[in-house]
């Protein structure tokens, strides 16, 4: 069949008529067996017809009619933008369940991948090298490959209307069933029109700093989305009270250091009668008002959590507005997701009277005194089989659900986007969780560090990145008899399982596996992340240790997003560089179970006769020839301030 090929100095693509295959080589990269699919209904289309209908220096389009409709493909080719591709497909009926895909069985060589999760959390970092270790993985936006220090990114524009991914099996040395594109269902559109996939060669860092820089919004001033904070969730959960928020916040505002740092006081889940029914439960006995009015005298700032989304099966809503909820397949109101094994109904965003009910809300709040809100679960709309109105994208929901709460707040406001979708873009939240559930435990440190590196990109250039709580309670930071009571995750042991041990009946809220030494980890990335710091322990059980944590915590400069300088070769940063107002500051990690030594060579990074001090307890440390080297024990970490 013939061909058409694209080149630059740098980049060939060869494109096949007929079954539509090309290829791609941008040294060290080649990416093979590339081809066009298209599902319906989960059945494969035949598309052997593809024929080029123009072809310019530099440029191709080619179409494909099959009985089903028509695909258009484009490819755009320069040295400044690399490839862009265009995929279009136009249906002459409707169909509930659609897959289109740029490529979906192709293979390309590399030595390690970084994939980014749909919202918080979710992000891989693999090293290709280890023959047994074969891990699927599903990654969004940006996929940045790395072979012999070249880095390839393909990536799709930040907001896009149907939440397209990336998806493969990494291999040794190379990624197999790789593929690009997107699944859609109950839409009722006839055309589905892929998001421009973009691949573009360079270094790493240039290149996610690029992606900030093509899908960033207006500037903002982020320094007032930074001041630190205190929530109330991880220690107490569900069980929290009026008092126990009382208690904290009294607590912050005698303290010498923390007052003077710590500036708001965020009420988590707990608060509400049910979710969907946002007034102050039995626990809150003056009401939510009454509250802020108090943090407000301490002179601290009220926050509250709302997940606007979720709606409880025993709800008035629920109960009485089946057609604010979102449905099931057959078209009739339904529980769509699950909270800690707790099946919920969600509001569906595409109904003008579940926007008026998001506006309502978030106006009773601000009348009770409330500037900051945590808004939650809002992922969860992923889960929905079916809306009101079909015709809405998924890429459209956040727009219709924290872009009408960002209506209703304006700039009174501040808003955190947790378990936001970061395709509806910067314009929407003023912070967003970037990192997983944080727990005090060694193996949920090591897996959150990659997910808050990897979205340096992002932090203070689209919003404020927020790593999860900064906490600082351990079996020797805290003098806490309480402090393992909780058991939050009994929920998951089926009644019907005959075993009289279970993970999740161990879990709670600390590990044993836990002391200061590792909790400086977890707080040096809180640190390095550069943007939130939210506490989030009982502050009256801390002892000097855990309050030492705190204070240096909270007191401490916001830097610039630091670089983790080994992102693209390893599977968990060890080294990360940050730049203050005056100075740096180097964080050195050993993840591994054994004692290791760590070199950071500062004068690679153009800095010499230069000072460094430990910033956890205000030790010199040794630098000679430009080189910091320590032996770390296991589970261990060096943050230096360099002057």
């Amino acid at each position: 069949m013939p061909k058409v090929t694209l080149k630059t100095d740098d980049v060939r693509f060869t494109f096949c008529e007929g079954d539509g295959a090309f290829s791609l080589s941008a040294p060290p990269f080649e990416l093979k067996n590339g081809r066009p699919s298209l599902k319906l209904g989960g059945k494969a289309v035949p598309l052997e017809n593809w024929r080029t209908v123009k072809h310019a220096a530099g440029s191709l389009q080619a179409e494909c009619t099959i009985p089903e409709g028509r695909l258009r493909l484009t490819v755009r080719l320069s040295d400044a933008e690399g490839v862009i591709l265009h995929l279009t497909a136009s249906l002459k009926k409707t169909c509930d369940d659609i897959a289109l895909y740029y490529f979906d069985n192709a293979r390309i060589p590399c030595e390690h991948l970084l994939s980014q999760g749909m919202k918080m959390g979710g992000c891989r970092s693999v090293l290709l090298e280890n023959e047994a270790a074969t891990p699927e993985f599903t990654g969004y936006y940006q996929l940045i490959l790395t072979s012999h220090g070249t880095s390839l990114r393909l990536s799709y524009p930040l907001q896009h209307d149907f939440l397209a991914s990336f998806a493969g099996q990494a291999e040794k040395g190379r990624i197999s069933r790789f593929r690009a594109g997107t699944e859609v269902r109950q839409y009722s559109g006839r055309k589905i029109e892929l998001p421009a996939l973009t691949l573009r060669i360079g270094d790493g860092f240039r290149l996610l700093e690029s992606y900030a820089e093509e899908n960033g919004g207006p500037e903002k001033d982020f320094r007032k989305f930074v001041s630190p904070g205190w929530n109330s969730w991880d220690y107490y959960r569900w069980t929290v009270t009026e008092d126990d928020v009382l208690e904290n916040a009294e607590f912050i505002a005698r303290d010498p250091v923390l007052s003077k740092h710590v500036r708001r006081i965020i009420v988590d889940d707990g608060w509400q009668y049910a979710y969907g029914e946002w007034e102050a439960n039995s626990l809150f006995p003056h009401g939510m008002k009454y509250l802020a009015g108090r943090i407000r005298k301490l002179g601290l700032e009220p926050g509250l959590w709302v997940a606007p989304i979720v709606i409880d099966l025993h709800s008035r809503i629920a109960q009485l507005h089946p057609e604010m909820l979102t449905r099931s397949i057959g078209g009739l109101p339904a529980p769509s997701w699950a909270i800690m094994n707790r099946r919920v109904f969600l509001l569906d965003p595409t109904v003008e009277s579940s926007q008026q009910f998001i506006r309502e809300m978030f106006t009773r709040f601000l009348s009770w005194g409330y500037r900051y809100f945590k808004l939650d679960f809002l992922g969860s709309l992923t889960s929905a089989r079916r809306f009101a109105d079909r015709s809405v994208p998924p890429g459209k929901l956040m727009e219709l659900s924290i872009g009408t709460a960002r209506q209703a707040v304006g700039s009174k406001g501040i808003l955190l986007g947790c378990n936001y979708l970061f395709n509806g873009g910067p314009a929407l939240a003023d912070l967003v969780r970037v990192g997983s559930d944080i727990h005090a435990g060694w193996k949920n440190i090591k897996s959150n560090a990659v997910s808050v590196a990897a979205r340096c990109w992002a932090n203070k250039k689209l919003w404020v990145n927020d790593p999860d709580f900064a906490l600082c309670r351990s079996m020797d930071t805290a003098d806490d008899p309480d402090m393992q009571k909780l058991l939050a995750c009994t929920v998951f042991i089926d009644p019907d399982d005959p075993a009289t041990d279970h993970p999740f009946a161990r879990f709670v809220p600390v590990n044993d596996d836990v002391r200061r030494p590792q909790m400086e980890v977890l707080l040096s990335i809180v640190l390095m992340n550069g943007g939130a710091v939210t506490l989030s322990d009982r502050m009256t059980r801390l002892n000097e240790s855990g309050l030492d944590l705190a204070r240096r915590t909270v007191a401490a400069e916001s830097g610039e997003t630091a670089i983790p300088l080994d992102l693209f070769c390893s599977d968990v940063p060890s080294y990360w560089f940050q730049r203050l107002k005056r100075g740096y500051r180097a964080l050195l990690i050993n993840w591994e179970d054994t004692p290791q030594e760590r070199v950071f060579d500062l004068a690679e990074l153009g800095l010499k006769n230069v000072r460094a001090v430990n910033f956890w307890n205000d030790r010199s440390v040794r630098v000679k020839n430009g080189r910091i080297e320590q032996v770390l024990a296991p589970h261990t970490c060096l943050l230096a301030e360099i002057r």
